[in-house]
């Protein structure tokens, strides 16, 4: 029966155990970190843009977006949500759902803002999914795939025959 301590053999085991599992997460996370970054870095060359542009964050994000010409949606999305910040903050409101008051009408407002927000990620992420996969000559099948499982479907693309193609994108800017 547990007594509510452990023994010194026994938490050294628990943290042992503990430590295994962080360990193994880490270095599971990591191997899928470099075989993103390839993948990317594949996509990037595939689509005539230097592979190193993959490594940097936020970069790589407006670089992807350029690739299958949606360059406005990434700044819309960059300042829509940085006007939401400021303006659930400037509300007394936090930028989390879960710090967001209903009860009040500063609540509703950043609640109706964020929701506004998701909504319209969740559009611009779908129609990103779509282009994409238009841009590698690939149909609604894969979009969906890039949506649901992007990971999986953008080392296929990477590392698969999948070819870029300019003219398969329609461009709205």
């Amino acid at each position: 029966m547990f007594t509510g301590s452990l023994s010194t053999g026994e938490a050294a085991l628990a943290g042992g155990i503990i430590g295994g599992m962080l360990g193994f997460a880490l270095v599971v996370g990591l191997v899928l970190y470099v075989l993103m970054a390839i993948a990317g870095w594949k996509m990037f060359e595939k689509a005539g843009e230097k592979g190193w542009k993959a490594l940097i964050p936020i970069y790589n994000t407006y670089i992807f977006y350029r690739i299958v010409k949606m360059t406005n949606w990434f700044w819309a999305m960059l300042v829509i949500g940085l006007v939401v910040s400021l303006i659930t903050s400037a509300l007394g409101q936090g930028t989390q759902l879960q710090t967001i008051d209903p009860s009040t009408s500063a609540g509703v407002v950043s609640l109706i803002l964020m929701l506004v927000m998701c909504a319209l990620g969740l559009y611009v992420s779908i129609l990103y999914a779509v282009r994409t996969a238009r841009a590698f000559g690939h149909g609604v099948g894969f979009a969906i795939g890039l949506f649901f499982l992007s990971g999986i479907f953008m080392l296929i693309l990477g590392f698969g025959k999948a070819k870029y193609d300019k003219k398969l994108v329609k461009s709205w800017e």
